[in-house]
């Protein structure tokens, strides 16, 4: 018969195998520090052989530089009276030399051979790890939805270009970083000093390149793929920045630029020529505005087709630009006709450059056995305030009296060519009277659903039948009402007539009606009280009535124009910004005004189809007004062509000729 196994001998099976059941490292240490116990957890967590470390100081399974530490807490421990039972984070070495974070339980047990430190831990460096890549992770998505806030708000590239460079920096405690378009750095933050690590993301939308992100870093591997991944994301909120600044400099320029020709368009040419008064005034000179008319350009036409008459249009304006001065600018202002403007020129000046373009055309271009000739006027103005429509009023009339001369002409604006200037004062003083005759009348043009074709509004226009005479064309009469102030009056009159007339079909069909307000109007101290006395006399509901406004009201805004506007929107009415597209401003429009309709440009529409252009800036507008919230119309549609086109790209709605003319 077996002896009984000794109750001790029992115990100390029993702890071994609990300690050994342990789901986490378990080494005991007597009171000399040395290692007594292994479970095999322990063995794999620090590389070694139970039997290997079966009697080594327990300190050769701690971090060098907390030797000293745990060797004195380990000698407090075994001092105590009551021993201490605690949990901490430790540092551990392996075999290997390399160390690792764990979380440690310390704590002394009695035993029947006395007391016993045991640690009890786990390696948690993998869970470290996570939890900082989680942090970084999370300052990396902030600073890109910080920076993306900033894209939306609309901040100048350059601007978001800086900030994302220090943000990148900060973040991923890179030594510089810089943001390149080409070779042309952009902004940067930092020094690349001692770099050893780099990396570069390129900033790209589609297959447009707008730049390239670029991080250089002082520590090895310092980019992985996680700061690839943050790298990118940055670099994709700059694309949208650059991406929309192109958009917008492409409409900027179509706006102020023919299609055609690449040349300055009208918008463009007034301003140049304001441009030069202003420069010619201070120098004591005068400004020079040189009207070109291409004498026989409708027989090329005629024989060859419009696409051959294009490519002699766009040759011509070659011509016409190498022929002035760097500091002239050629415009044109549509069909054949070109408009020079000069600063700083003398009437002799003047002569000698109209002769040189005529020159160009002359000899330079043939088509057909038609040799081309240019009739050219020459209007001069010497003061800033002197209105460019004016001097190019002239130098049309000029033009015209070349012309007549026998064509290949250059003739000055005189006293010969006051004849329309007087026409004009005659214009306006019949203009004066023409309420009192009740020689004006308000038509109106329907306005359209695309979808469904169904009329949901109509705009008011203005006609003048002058007694015993033919009817004059809004264009001949409406400068002149804006340039002498009668058009305070009439379009007080207009708004009123709009309404009584209006109010019947606001309240059959549920359709708005549209009035167009002229700077002067806007400016009025009154117009609130005016607009809402008109409302009164339909009597018409405010969210029935739409004011249009050109872009040349917005221009030089003054607080009083400020204030009418936001009181109109405040009133219930809809404010709308006619001939978007047109302007230098348009954009910056809609976020200074409370807009809430935009009117394409008929110039816009009348290409559709022929210039990818064209369609793009259709396109890109109906699609911005949608993301804005903002109803769009499309003006001038004079064909089903236009119409299909407009309604393939989501125009909601459109006026014109080939929906109903004004009546």
């Amino acid at each position: 018969m077996e002896p009984a196994p000794d109750p001790l001998r029992r115990r100390e099976i029993a702890l071994r195998a609990v300690l050994e059941g342990l789901p986490d490292a378990t080494v005991g240490a007597d009171r000399d520090g040395r290692i007594v116990f292994v479970n095999a957890l322990a063995e794999a967590q620090f590389g070694y052989r139970r039997e290997e470390l079966i009697g080594l100081p327990i300190e050769t399974l701690w971090a060098e530089r907390v030797r000293d530490r745990y060797r004195r807490n380990l000698e407090l421990y075994f001092k105590l009276e009551h021993p201490m039972r605690f949990s901490e984070r430790a540092y551990g070495r392996r075999k290997d030399g390399t160390e690792f974070v764990g979380e440690m339980s310390w704590g002394i047990v009695e035993t029947d051979e006395g007391p016993l430190l045991l640690a009890i831990g786990r390696d948690i460096s993998a869970r470290l790890e996570a939890e900082e890549r989680l942090r970084r992770q999370s300052e990396q998505q902030a600073a890109v939805s910080a920076l993306g806030e900033r894209a939306l708000r609309g901040v100048a590239p350059a601007d978001l270009s800086a900030d994302a460079a220090e943000r990148v920096r900060a973040t991923l405690g890179a030594d510089r970083v810089a943001v390149l378009e080409g070779p042309k750095e952009i902004a940067a933050w930092g020094a690349a000093e001692g770099a050893v690590s780099r990396a570069r993301v390129s900033i790209h939308t589609g297959g447009d390149v707008h730049g390239t992100l670029v991080a250089d870093s002082s520590r090895p591997n310092a980019f992985g793929e996680d700061e690839g991944a943050f790298l990118q994301a940055v670099a994709n909120v700059l694309a949208i920045a650059f991406s929309r600044l192109h958009l917008e400099e492409q409409i900027r320029h179509q706006a102020l630029h023919d299609p055609l020709t690449g040349l300055a368009n009208r918008a463009l040419c007034r301003d140049r020529i304001g441009h030069a008064l202003a420069i010619s005034e201070r120098a004591g000179t005068a400004a020079a505005v040189l009207f070109v008319d291409v004498d026989n350009f409708k027989r090329v036409n005629d024989l060859f087709g419009h696409a051959a008459g294009d490519e002699l249009l766009i040759g011509l304006a070659r011509r016409m630009t190498a022929a002035v001065r760097p500091a002239d600018t050629v415009a044109r202002l549509g069909g054949d006709e070109f408009v020079v403007v000069c600063e700083d020129v003398d009437e002799r000046t003047a002569l000698a450059l109209a002769w040189r373009v005529a020159t160009a055309v002359q000899t330079q271009i043939e088509a057909g056995g038609t040799e081309l000739s240019a009739s050219i006027g020459i209007a001069l103005g010497a003061t800033a305030d002197t209105d460019p429509d004016v001097l190019i009023g002239h130098a049309d009339a000029a033009a015209y009296r070349a012309k007549e001369r026998g064509r290949g002409a250059v003739e000055i604006f005189d006293e010969r060519l006051r004849r329309r200037a007087l026409d004009r004062v005659r214009t306006e003083n019949d203009l004066g009277g023409a309420l009192e005759r009740h020689e004006l009348e308000v038509v109106f043009q329907p306005v359209v659903s695309l979808p469904d074709g169904a009329v949901v509004g109509h705009e008011a226009l203005l006609r003048w039948q002058r007694l015993g005479e033919r009817t004059i064309a809004p264009a001949e009469f409406i400068p002149v009402a804006e340039e002498s102030g009668l058009i305070v009056p009439i379009g007080s009159w207009v708004l009123e007539h709009a309404c009584r007339r209006g109010a019947a079909r606001v309240a059959e069909s549920g359709t708005w009606i549209a009035v167009n307000l002229s700077a002067r109007q806007v400016a009025q101290h009154d117009l609130l009280e005016v607009v809402a006395s008109a409302l009164r006399a339909g009597p018409v509901p405010p969210s029935a009535l739409s004011l249009e406004l050109t872009e040349t009201v917005l221009l030089g805004v003054t607080p009083a124009i400020v204030t009418n506007l936001q009181r109109l929107h405040e009133l219930g009415l809809r404010l709308v910004l006619d001939d978007f597209g047109t302007g230098y401003s348009s954009f910056q429009h809609l976020k200074d005004f409370p807009i809430d309709t935009i009117k394409i440009d008929r110039s816009f529409v009348a290409n559709l189809g022929r210039t990818k252009q064209d369609s793009a800036i259709v396109a890109s507008v109906i699609s911005m007004a949608s993301a804005l919230g903002l109803g769009v119309v499309a003006e001038g549609v004079e064909s089903e062509a236009q119409a299909d086109l407009l309604r393939e790209l989501g125009c909601p709605m459109a006026q014109g000729y080939f929906f109903g003319p004004p009546v």
